[in-house]
């Protein structure tokens, strides 16, 4: 048992846990420089690190690596991080491995709010397009949350009142886009199609920003989090207010999920399949954020990189990608389930 403390958070966690964590870190570190020094232009390891970090090195680093390469790699990064850590406090709270933003409807309310923002003329804005992708999550979240509430959430109820409000939610942006004009509607479906293609620093300082409020209340409430798994009598007695933890802990993962949408465009399964693939290396009993963070950080760089290998005629945004391997995956769970195995 090993005990991380950053001022006054503490982190308690395993010493399998710990270690598989240092290990998808090495491996993220090692992706990130092959992201930041493959390509079409020839660009050694040590200008990539110099040109993603501010220093110049002349061209073509300057402009390749610190304009292009590096936001790229570092959106997909900071999002993917941000997708697993949402999913897990989702699926911690829920006790479900399908309760996953965009799975169960939050994503898509997001997408609605982030496509208004751009009807109404606010596209060129990130932080608008911020701020209507988290109204947009929010209202969700609320219908969601009062359509499956009996005592309690029920689980169960939970998800089928999130697939049925993110048909809605996905109905009201297509009618938007019919209603928007041919060029917004353009950016619209590009942006809805999800990509970290083009991003630049803007979008990692809206992703450095919106992690640096958010986490720093998860961390806190982590070890709530991780008695709730025990049930809501066990934590009371504990000494846990599991009322306001759970509606904090809930807030914070559909702010992250609206964040991340804002920033790429909806981008399926990895607050999906993350959380799943953190527990099973880790085989933990309990609910692991930070691996789930860096497991997310993990598939959608590998996500981005494996699309950029494709031929150039078969080259996807990387949430087309996602979709097509997360979609294996929940087949797969399906599959479990029905022979009554884990899912």
């Amino acid at each position: 048992m090993r005990i991380l403390r950053i001022g006054p958070l503490g982190i308690t966690t395993h010493r399998r846990t710990f270690t598989v964590g240092l290990i998808m870190l090495a491996v993220l570190a090692g992706l990130l420089v092959f992201a930041l020094a493959w390509g079409k232009a020839d660009v050694s390891v040590i200008d990539s690190l110099k040109a993603a970090v501010g220093i110049s090195v002349g061209a073509p680093g300057d402009f390749v690596v610190g304009q292009v390469r590096a936001p790229r790699a570092f959106t997909a990064i900071l999002v993917g991080a941000t997708l697993g850590l949402a999913g897990a406090i989702l699926q911690s709270l829920t006790r479900n491995p399908l309760a996953s933003p965009d799975f169960i409807g939050i994503t898509a309310g997001a997408s609605t709010g982030g496509v208004v923002t751009l009807w109404l003329g606010f596209g060129t804005s990130l932080w608008f397009t911020a701020a209507g992708a988290a109204i947009g999550a929010l209202v969700t979240s609320a219908l969601i949350l009062a359509l499956s509430w009996r005592r309690g959430i029920v689980p169960l109820r939970l998800i089928l009142a999130g697939i049925g409000i993110g048909f809605v939610a996905n109905s009201a942006t297509q009618y938007i886009l019919t209603r928007m004009d041919v060029h917004d509607a353009g950016t619209a479906l590009g942006w809805l199609v999800g990509s970290v293609t083009g991003r630049t620093w803007t979008h990692v300082t809206v992703a450095v920003v919106m992690l640096a409020v958010i986490v720093p209340v998860i961390l806190w409430h982590a070890r709530s989090l991780r008695t709730m798994e025990m049930g809501d009598d066990t934590a009371k007695a504990l000494g846990i207010s599991v009322g306001s933890s759970r509606i904090t802990l809930a807030l914070c993962s559909v702010l992250l999920a609206a964040g991340a949408t804002a920033i790429t465009g909806p981008i399926g399964f990895i607050a999906l399949v993350a959380p799943a693939l953190a527990l099973r290396l880790t085989r933990n009993a309990g609910v692991t954020l930070i691996p789930s963070a860096l497991m997310g950080a993990l598939l959608l760089l590998a996500a981005d990189q494996l699309s950029q290998l494709m031929p150039a005629t078969l080259q996807f945004p990387v949430g087309i990608f996602t979709a097509a391997i997360g979609a294996p995956y929940l087949l797969w769970l399906v599959w479990r389930a029905s022979r009554g195995g884990p899912s």
